[in-house]
């Protein structure tokens, strides 16, 4: 067997993996809905407290479907697209997708406007952006803030995202990019995680020839940093 068909099979092998983990992540939220939905109709005759509690399990599961969706249509758009890159201001990128955060959750977050340019694609990097941010937010406690700041070396651009949430231990570290991986099944699903969610971070990243770095400490958080190479100013 040459190298070529071990490749082929290996892409075939990956692609058919993804496609039924996505089956069953749909599967489950949809099977959910369809109960919830059927309880609630038989309780509406007899409880109207019963009838709020599976509704608003009907919302949570549509809730989860969507985010999804959408992740799955981020990462297919990533991988099925010609990349366009041009000079763009991560500021911009930042700022941008803190405005469509929650009231509550814009109060939550720290950020010092910092101007810098980087050469990328600007949807990839406002998805890479979304995600770390709904990330930080999500597995930390509501009491507590995430912070992101913008700093330069010579040569390089680090964009860094810190919570003070469980933290991630080393051996999670290594698989905490692969597709569906989750740190904590049981409390992810509780929080409405897809675990799509990194390996989009670090598609968008990689394709844009920057690089994305982690440092964690279990009951302490963690910081995940985007290093971008520097514009050259001619």
């Amino acid at each position: 067997m040459n190298d070529n068909t071990e490749e082929f099979l290996e892409i075939t092998r990956i692609k058919e993996e993804f496609i039924a983990n996505a089956s069953h992540e749909l599967k489950t939220p949809v099977a959910s809905v369809r109960l919830a939905a059927e309880s609630a109709l038989r309780s509406l005759k007899l409880n109207d407290g019963m009838a709020q509690s599976f509704l608003e399990q009907i919302l949570r599961d549509s809730d989860r479907m969507n985010e999804l969706i959408s992740d799955l249509l981020d990462l297919s758009l990533m991988e099925t697209s010609d990349i366009e890159m041009e000079v763009i201001d991560l500021h911009d990128v930042i700022s941008n997708e803190i405005s469509y955060l929650s009231k509550q959750n814009k109060k939550r977050v720290g950020y010092k406007k910092t101007k810098a340019e980087i050469f990328a694609n600007y949807d990839d990097i406002s998805i890479a952006v979304k995600n770390l941010i709904k990330n930080a937010l999500k597995y930390s406690p509501p009491e507590e803030n995430i912070f992101i700041k913008t700093e330069e070396s010579t040569s390089e651009i680090i964009c860094s995202f810190q919570d003070y949430g469980s933290g991630i231990s080393i051996a999670d570290q290594e698989k905490i990019f692969e597709r569906f991986y989750r740190v904590d099944k049981g409390r992810s699903r509780k929080l409405g995680g897809t675990g799509l969610g990194l390996a989009i971070v670090k598609h968008a990243i990689d394709r844009n020839n920057a690089r994305i770095e982690i440092e964690s400490k279990l009951s302490f958080g963690s910081t995940f940093s985007i290093i971008f190479s520097k514009v050259n100013v001619k």
